[in-house]
């Protein structure tokens, strides 16, 4: 009777130590994954300009200068600007790094570009005056958030395809890239 007995004591302990670590591996993992996002965004607004030239020198000497097999150079860009917030819901500051997006085509490809800098952010209002209305203040490159605090600004993107590309793409990212953090992705719906 003493060997049952020592036999069914000896198990508890290797009982208890499993359901403890389960149990601690179970609190890890919710703890990690129902933490809140370090940032959180909003695309509070897209427009677009789309830029659609046929670039042609008219006829020299007798001859025109034209693309291959004699037909005219056209030239297809959409210019997007986007006003974003961006919020930090951390108890330390996030910095800023750098600002990208990607166009996904309805071939499959994407298009990516980097935001505009800040010399090319305003020489866009001056070349494009009609979208003097739209401007809104930059969303700046190395920018510190600070904890808690949120900022808002617009994100200048341009991309080398047509308006009837544009109008038929599957989605579009802006992707915010943070030092030391995993970058924030803003989705933005094909309307």
């Amino acid at each position: 009777m003493s060997e049952e007995s020592i036999t069914s004591k000896s198990w508890f302990p290797a009982v208890v130590a499993i359901a403890v670590a389960v149990l601690a591996a179970a609190g890890v993992f919710v703890w990690l994954y129902t933490r809140p996002a370090l940032e959180v965004g909003q695309v509070l607004s897209v427009n677009v300009k789309p830029i659609h030239r046929v670039l042609s020198t008219g006829p020299v000497n007798g001859s025109r200068t034209e693309g291959v097999q004699g037909q005219p150079d056209i030239y297809d860009e959409m210019i997007v600007l986007a006003e974003v917030r961006i919020k930090n819901q951390t108890d330390i500051p996030l910095f800023l790094h750098d600002m990208s997006g990607v166009v996904h085509l309805r071939s499959g490809e994407d298009q990516r570009s980097l935001a505009a800098s800040t010399t090319d952010f305003g020489k866009l209002f001056v070349a494009y005056p009609e979208l003097t209305p739209l401007r809104k203040e930059p969303l700046l490159r190395d920018l510190t958030i600070p904890a808690g605090q949120q900022v808002e600004g617009m994100v200048i993107y341009n991309y080398p395809i047509s308006e009837a590309e544009w109008n038929s793409r599957t989605g579009m990212d802006l992707t915010f890239a943070f030092l030391h953090q995993k970058p924030l992705v803003l989705e933005v719906a094909a309307k």
